[in-house]
This record gives C-alpha cells, structure tokens and sequence, in this order.
C-alpha cells in the first residue's frame, strides 16, 4: 500500500474514532478532528470517497460499477465516517470528494465547500421482519417514541430504536412530523430508548431484534433487505410518490468538495451522472434528480 494511501485511510480512521468518541455519550456535535500532518489527496490512481453512512450502500454500488470501466482510476468506498466527518475531511483536504445526506449549513458553505448532490433516498420508518403492522400514521409515530403507543397489533411489545439530535434523518423528520423533534429530545433526555448513532447499526438491529422499531432509508432495504418498510398514513415510499411529493420524507444525497475538482472527481461524478448512473441508482432504491 502507498505511503500516500496509508496516511489517507489513518487519517479517514482518526476522523471515525474521534466521531464515534463524541457519540459515546450525550448526544452532541463531535469536537473538531485535527488530521494527520502527512494527509493528502493522491494525486492520481485510487482514490477515495467517504462520508455519511446513509450514501454508502448506493455509493458503492455505483463505485463496483465505475471501476468496472476505469480500473486505471477506481473509486473506494470505506465504512462511514459520518456527514459530520465528511465535512471535516474535505475542509482539512484529508478527502478530494466527501458524501453528504444533509444540505451543507450557511457556515459550512463559507468555509468554502460546495455540493454537488446526485440523487434522493425515501427515510423509512421500519420494523423487524416478524412485526404483523404495515402502516403507521403520524401520531402513532409520535407516540411509539413518547411511549405511549407501546405494543404492535398483535400485542407484542415495540422495541424503539432512535437517531440522535443531528443525525441528518431526524434533521429532515423534525421539519414534517409536529411533535417528532419534541418526542426524539425528551426520549433522549430520559435516556427512554437506545440511541443508534450509525446508519449500519439501526439497519443491524431492526433485523435481529424482534418487535424492533426505529428508521432507515429505502437503499438500505433494498439493496441488503430484511427489513420491513412501513408505510405512513397510508402513503408507500415508492419511487412515484416521491417523484409526485406524496411521500416527502425525502433526503438529498450529495458529494462535497472543495476548490476545483481534479479529473478523476469529475470523472466520477460524470458517470453517476450519466444514463448508466442514473439507472443503477434507481434499481437501488434511491431516485436520481435528473
């Protein structure tokens, strides 16, 4: 492995460990990561794109499939390290292009980041597989995670699981869903349910435990399964009824960069771009903005 290469991914892993320190406790902003003194973009060849948990899997569907074609230039696609983590790797020149699922805030934009987004995922709220319910209306929403809704229809008990404060679905929800972010803050204030702070392990949990509530997107289901979608007041999250507005539980998925992009970026991001990628992302489960 390259000297360059091998101070990228430290560099990326120390981004991970310190996110993930901030996360062990209080739900709050991690503290800004100093990157190693020896990170660098390589200049050419493999390269490296990471970010928000929530890009991954229709990210890396999309890298197997460049670097099919571009070998000379692949394309690798680590574990999250988080929006948050994205943003402070692409500030600090540690990664050339970063993944996003939230719009970049005023501040972030007047460091001088710029966002390219590239598609729409569904948030989903989700149950185990073995959970009898289909639907869930926006009140029942609410009141699964005040705990007052507390057993699915067949009188099992729901297991809630939640995403912190900033986690960039909760971002979206709070803005649709009256009462959610007063149900998400007073859950976590009384530590009333078990906080996932990354995409992988609400995913892992909503298939392993049983009676097992909490939210996801449509790209994970699709493309790893065994989940099970929950419609809201009736509405599906299919591609149709986001394209029409019916479903707006909808968040944008976006590269992140900084300066002007080298020719393997724009590369990249060309093929995504183009019919191909665009067909890849829908037979994902995610919906293309073109």
């Amino acid at each position: 492995m390259s000297t360059t290469r091998s101070a990228l991914l430290a560099a990326i892993l120390s981004l991970s460990l310190i996110i993930a320190a901030g996360c062990s406790g209080a739900d709050k902003t991690p503290p800004p990561a100093k990157p190693a003194a020896d990170a660098k973009p390589a200049a050419s060849g493999r390269f490296i794109v990471a970010g928000s948990g929530t890009n991954l899997p229709i990210t890396g569907k999309l890298a197997d499939a460049y670097n099919k074609k571009m070998a000379a230039a692949a394309v690798e696609v680590p574990k999250s390290i988080g929006t948050d983590g994205a943003v402070k790797a692409v500030q600090t020149g540690t990664l050339e292009l970063g993944l996003v699922s939230r719009p970049l805030t005023a501040a972030e934009k007047a460091s001088g980041l710029l966002e390219i987004p590239y598609a729409r995922v569904a948030i989903v709220f989700a149950a185990h597989p073995g959970v009898p319910d289909t639907d869930v209306s926006l009140d029942d929403i609410v009141n699964i995670h005040r705990g007052v809704k507390t057993s699915w229809r067949d009188g099992r008990p729901i297991v809630v699981l939640i995403r912190g404060m900033h986690d960039s679905s909760n971002l979206t929800l709070f803005g649709l869903i009256p009462g959610y972010a007063d149900a998400i803050k007073d859950s976590i204030d009384q530590k009333r349910w078990q906080v996932m702070y990354h995409d992988i392990d609400m995913a892992e949990t909503l298939r392993a435990k049983q009676g097992a509530f909490g939210h996801t997107d449509a790209t994970e289901i699709k493309i790893n399964g065994g989940i099970k979608p929950l419609s809201i007041g009736g509405v599906a999250p299919t591609a149709e009824n986001i394209r029409s507005g019916k479903y707006p539980y909808v968040k944008p998925l976006s590269f992140i960069h900084k300066g002007p992009l080298s020719e393997r970026a724009k590369a990249f991001i060309a093929f995504v771009n183009s019919p191909e990628g665009q067909a890849i992302i829908t037979d994902n489960g995610g919906t293309p903005l073109q």
